[in-house]
């Protein structure tokens, strides 16, 4: 049977904000596993249902060894390869492999059970069996079931926003942290408009709890990595008031608008963009969880179109960002916006919007 011939996942890089003396098996098995559903679906495999990995990093592959039950000698490559079993928490069969050239002792003291191997074909056709596939296929479903409601954020997030990739860490039957259902959702972004990250973390109830104990989410998921959560900026739930002209300017040329009036009030500033058409935006920013942005026609004082974040809707989905199709009038839709209340992640779907709605003016001939 012809195999694709694939590069491997290197796990070093992903554990360089540890000392290596920090890095153990189960550190490195555990972010591998919380990784695994989905965030591996466009690497290319020789089987579908294993992922195969590689370290140059001598301890981290001793660790390994250390707890790993089944290891093989490949004479071809001459290559050791560590490989773990399918879990509850990954459905992936995982191998790690190494070349021992810088190894003190023989990779034999660290492993209880060796079986030699003429190639990595013979591997292959070793773990190939109905019961791998099988194991696979009703983790895979059974992981689905329990990131439905993330994964549907995610997705909207995607559409809506200038976000470009998203990550979802899960374990067991979703919480990230105890694998109990989860129920909610902890997420933070990372990056720039221009390229965006976010990182998705279903959590149950009481992990919800404990991540708003933390000054921020990324401190959240620093902490459940083991990772460093400093940063060269203090961390704030608000929009800092000398980042609002620049704000204001930008998302005025990002909606094809003119800079208008501003004014700070109670809750954040309200900025207006005046459109070509005689069409108005008003953007009321300044806390992350609490923001609106507005959409009005000429000469009608009631908005069009608004995204929130009020608390009014506990029904929706992803309670409380939500979006008003037509407020305060009969035929108005109430349903999930998938925002942030970050301006400059948001404007894509504000621009959507507005040419729905035809705010724009049309200059095709």
């Amino acid at each position: 049977m012809s195999r694709p011939n694939i590069c491997l996942i290197n796990i070093d890089s992903a554990l360089n904000a540890l000392p290596k003396a920090d890095v153990t098996a189960e550190i490195i098995e555990a972010r591998i596993s919380s990784l695994a559903f989905k965030n591996f679906d466009s690497v290319e495999k020789r089987l579908r249902f294993m992922l195969e990995f590689c370290t140059h990093e001598p301890s981290f592959w001793i660790k390994l060894a250390e707890i790993c039950a089944a290891a093989y000698f490949l004479k071809a490559e001459r290559e050791w390869v560590l490989v773990f079993p399918a879990t509850i928490d990954c459905g992936y069969m995982r191998s790690y492999r190494f070349q021992p050239r810088n190894l003190a002792a023989s990779p034999q003291q660290y492993c209880r059970n060796i079986l030699l191997l003429p190639n990595s074909e013979a591997l292959y056709e070793l773990v190939d069996t109905p019961a791998a596939h099988h194991v696979f296929d009703e983790w895979h479903k059974a992981k689905t079931k329990a990131t439905e409601l993330p994964t549907e954020l995610v997705s909207g997030r995607l559409a809506n926003t200038s976000v470009e990739r998203a990550m979802i860490f899960s374990r067991g039957d979703g919480c990230v942290v105890c694998g109990a259902v989860a129920s909610c959702y902890a997420a933070t972004t990372f990056g720039d408009p221009a390229y965006a990250l976010l990182i998705q973390l279903p959590v149950c109830q009481e992990h919800l709890r404990e991540a708003r104990e933390h000054p921020s989410i990324f401190s959240f998921f620093a902490s459940l990595f083991h990772l460093s959560a400093e940063t060269d900026y203090e961390l704030s739930t608000y929009i800092p008031d000398d980042l609002i002209p620049a704000i204001h300017a930008t998302m005025a040329d990002e909606l094809e608008g003119r800079v208008g009036s501003s004014d700070k009030r109670d809750r954040g500033w309200h900025l207006w963009i005046e459109l070509e058409t005689g069409w108005k935006w008003l953007l009321r920013v300044g806390s992350l969880s609490d923001y609106a942005y507005m959409l009005y026609e000429p000469g009608v004082k009631k908005e069009r179109y608004r995204a929130d974040s009020a608390p009014d809707h506990p029904d929706l989905k992803f309670f409380p960002i939500h979006q008003h199709s037509s407020p305060g009038r009969k035929r108005d839709e109430v349903s999930p916006s998938f925002l942030y209340g970050i301006p400059l992640f948001d404007v894509k779907r504000l621009r959507d919007v507005g040419r729905e709605l035809g705010a724009y003016v049309d200059h095709a001939v």
